[in-house]
């Protein structure tokens, strides 16, 4: 399937993001100096104040919030959500400390990914929020911009940031039909919501290519009318459609990931612990539990101890689970990653 226009306008230009705020703003009889004094919550003064979220990506409507992400030069912060409601519209105003968002946006451009180094829970949804970050930062209106975070903005708006989104959703795309090919004998109704959130992935992966770069995957329908991507518009209808028996839906819409997003290779499948599980060994058995609230029993003393961050299981993307991991993935103690296998692994 071939996407239908090119990365160049991934980001718009000034004027038009100054006129989607304004438009939004005049409904609502709220100014940008009211906007802009939200952004200072006590805790630093911005070094970079940015008017995000959909209103700005195009996406909008009268139901919308607005959000402002703010850098601050504080070391003792790291994240500040604040919710007001003052001017009767919600502007969620969301504060990092400028530092740790340099720095994790240069890992998003230099650090190689999927690595089954950073392959675990905590290691994904990390990259997913700094993308999060970044992407709406990307894709907003400066409304405060200090020297040198002005130039530091200019530079998050060029081709490496439409990379890195449309690979993070190529890679979601194929971890969540793993996951559905797993779970399609011991969990059919599960595996069919996976495999539809798949296909889903596969589709903001689409966008992402065709240069609709914003990322968070609920809009995935207006990217690809920004598009005009009769195409891509008809497979999220199919997959949004009543479903169909699971034995059906899965293989469906599996070929569909498979057309949007390529193969797989040479990603590996790595399974790590869930959170909040525990492991106890029993002669020639493993106890595994998850919150000591439910527990299962698996025929092997040889798996990693909860606390360790080794890896359960690995194969390559495709290949089935052992059959005594079977229970534990279908159970919600395995979290499910893929990477790359080099170096780790022999391809």
């Amino acid at each position: 399937m071939e996407t239908t226009s090119a990365r160049a306008d991934a980001f718009p230009g000034p004027g038009m993001l100054e006129n989607r705020l304004d438009a939004f703003l005049d409904k609502r009889g709220i100014t940008r100096d009211a906007v802009l004094r939200e952004a200072d919550q006590g805790v630093g003064s911005p070094v970079l104040a940015v008017a995000a979220g959909s209103v700005l990506a195009g996406f909008g409507n009268h139901r919308s919030d607005l959000d402002l992400f703010v850098l601050v030069e504080n070391d003792r912060l790291t994240r500040f959500p604040v919710q007001s409601h003052e001017h009767g519209t919600v502007i969620d105003v969301n504060i990092r400390r400028a530092s740790a968002v340099r720095d994790t946006t240069a890992e998003l451009r230099t650090r190689p990914w999927p690595r089954f180094a950073s392959v675990g829970e905590s290691g994904w949804n990390h990259r997913r929020r700094a993308i999060n970050t970044v992407n709406r930062l990307a894709l907003g209106l400066p409304l405060v911009a200090a020297s040198p975070w002005d130039a530091w903005h200019a530079e998050l708006r060029g081709p490496w940031h439409a990379d890195v989104v449309e690979q993070w959703w190529r890679v979601e795309a194929h971890r969540l039909a793993q996951a559905a090919r797993w779970l399609r004998g011991a969990k059919p109704m599960a595996a069919a919501a996976r495999a539809r959130e798949a296909v889903v992935a596969a589709l903001n992966a689409r966008a992402a290519a065709g240069g609709q770069v914003y990322f968070p995957a609920k809009w995935v329908g207006e990217k690809l009318k920004a598009l005009d991507d009769a195409e891509g518009l008809a497979v999220l209808g199919d997959v949004l459609a009543p479903p169909l028996d699971p034995r059906e839906r899965v293989p469906h819409c599996l070929g569909l990931v498979d057309r949007l997003a390529g193969a797989p290779a040479p990603l590996h499948a790595v399974l790590r612990w869930s959170t909040g599980v525990g492991t106890t060994v029993l002669d020639d058995r493993t106890v595994v539990d998850r919150w000591q609230v439910r527990a299962l029993e698996v025929l092997r003393s040889d798996l990693p101890h909860a606390d360790s961050d080794e890896v359960v299981w690995s194969g390559p993307v495709g290949s089935a689970l052992p059959d005594d991991l079977l229970p534990l993935f279908a159970g919600d103690m395995l979290w499910l990653g893929v990477a790359h296998p080099g170096p780790e692994v022999p391809a």
